[in-house]
């Protein structure tokens, strides 16, 4: 019984470190005692399983559990298969988790170079300590919780922070000009200067002698698209026009734009020489944001195929984007982008200016066989439309913003009973996706910008497919 308990504590010992490797590596596939292609802690099993007087062999099984080939399986194999497996290279199966923090981070952080910071942890105690320099206290909460003493008795956690500066991905918009030739150089957030005492006139046309479309009071906020210097683009509370640069103070630029802040990828978790590492890669796949982003990398691996004396993690980087935008030639949604132009570059604007009366006979097309253009062009020159028109219009000028934006073809509930056809954009923003429709806005005056799914009030939208 003692030499039996001895022999057992070996065989778990060797258990503990098993990984997968191909055995076509080794000649008559020693240590693929089960013969399915690869050495593993299956293979360990069965061969504990037979030394204890638990299991048979066949004739080709003894042969590949016969590690050091003295015509005898016993432990001293197990040691054998053990040194074996630890002393080739091998990649681990892993499972791979990415999740971005928006807060709850601290300024460790920005200091953490990409490559460095990762570690394995395999106790709740350990995980606590490894994020509690770069996380508060709550965030580290909530991943202690999820990755507890039970997750440990089988798994060990390699876990990496990293941090993205949003300043490195911010996008300088180049000067582009507006069709009467006003330049988007002026573009910004302005207020009335202190010679306005009572009002400033929004003209119809570049000049003070033109008809006044309504006013702008002292202080009042407004934005300004283009301008040549003397008059400048603006549209406020649904009105569009010019008004005197002469007359205008300038309190704030236009708002940044940012491309995809990365996450990072794994792609590998490979064992050698006594060490583990995590080979990854940075991967633009999220929408434009412009807060700073910490990610924590996660690749849980299960203990019994972990044996490292230490863990390295390995990140591919991408340079910085460039920091002005290519001015083209071409603009995929012309009439958008005039329309745009017209109402402002702003996204609420953009889906005033898609909420047009009503227009659809029978022999209109309602489906997702005509294309989002059709739509939206017919929309733009006629300033009419059902509600596939609508959502191309608007869908296109989101687009041109810069927007996650798509059209979607599906159905809502008839008053008369049974389902309709109809079209609306969804828009996927900081994590949500948010339904916007226009045609919901025109036929009950409610609000149907930046609506959720199932939101009290909205309809019971009925997703069918995806045109854009």
């Amino acid at each position: 019984m003692k030499h039996q308990k001895v022999m057992s504590v070996l065989l778990a010992a060797a258990i503990s470190t098993a990984a997968v490797m191909p055995a076509s590596t080794y000649a008559l596939s020693k240590g693929d005692i089960n013969n399915d292609s690869i050495i593993s802690a299956d293979d360990l099993t069965l061969l504990q399983n037979y030394v204890l007087g638990k299991a048979e062999l066949d004739k080709s099984q003894s042969e590949a559990a016969d590690i050091n080939g003295d015509g005898a399986v016993n432990s001293y194999d197990i040691s054998g298969l053990r040194k074996l497996i630890l002393s080739n290279p091998r990649s681990l199966q892993f499972k791979a988790v990415t999740d971005r923090i928006q807060s709850g981070f601290t300024d460790a952080l920005k200091k953490l170079d990409i490559q460095a910071g990762g570690t394995v942890v395999k106790s709740t105690d350990e995980l606590k300590k490894a994020l509690s320099p770069y996380f508060s206290e709550t965030v580290v909460k909530g991943y202690t919780d999820k990755y507890d003493s039970s997750f440990f008795k089988d798994s060990v956690l390699m876990v990496k922070p990293a941090f993205f500066d949003p300043e490195a991905y911010k996008v300088k918009t180049a000067v582009v000009k507006a069709p009467c030739g006003c330049s988007s150089a002026y573009a910004g957030t302005y207020v009335p200067s202190e010679a306005v005492t009572e009002y400033m006139n929004i003209r119809k046309e570049h000049n003070f002698n033109s008809e006044s479309l309504g006013k702008i009071l002292p202080g009042q906020k407004f934005t300004i698209t283009y301008s040549d210097g003397t008059y400048g683009h603006v549209n406020i509370n649904g009105v569009s026009g010019y008004v005197n640069m002469a007359y205008v103070t300038k309190i704030a630029e236009p708002d940044a734009k940012y491309t995809a802040i990365p996450d990072i990828k794994i792609n590998s978790v490979k064992y050698k020489d006594g060490k583990v590492t995590v080979d990854a890669a940075q991967f633009n796949s999220s929408a434009p944001i412009n807060f700073a982003a910490a990610v924590i990398v996660q690749a849980v691996v299960a203990r019994k195929d972990y044996y490292a004396s230490q863990t390295n993690w390995t990140v591919s980087t991408t340079a910085p984007p460039p920091t002005t935008t290519t001015t083209t030639t071409s603009c995929p949604y012309p009439l958008a982008k005039q329309k745009l132009d017209q109402v402002g570059w702003d996204l609420k604007s953009a889906f005033n200016a898609a909420v047009i009366p009503y227009y659809g006979p029978n022999d209109f097309p309602k489906d997702s066989k005509t294309t989002m253009q059709w739509y939206a062009d017919y929309g733009f020159k006629n300033g009419k439309g059902n509600c596939y028109v609508m959502a191309a219009m608007f869908c296109e000028m989101a687009k041109l913003l810069g927007y996650d934006a798509h059209q979607i073809s599906g159905r809502v509930p008839l008053k008369a009973g049974g389902y309709g056809p109809h079209s609306w954009v969804e828009i996927t923003f900081d994590g949500t996706t948010y339904v916007c429709d226009p045609d919901f806005a025109e036929e009950t005056k409610r609000n149907g910008y930046m609506i959720t799914y199932g939101q009290s009030g909205t309809w019971m939208y009925q997703k069918d497919s995806v045109m854009s």
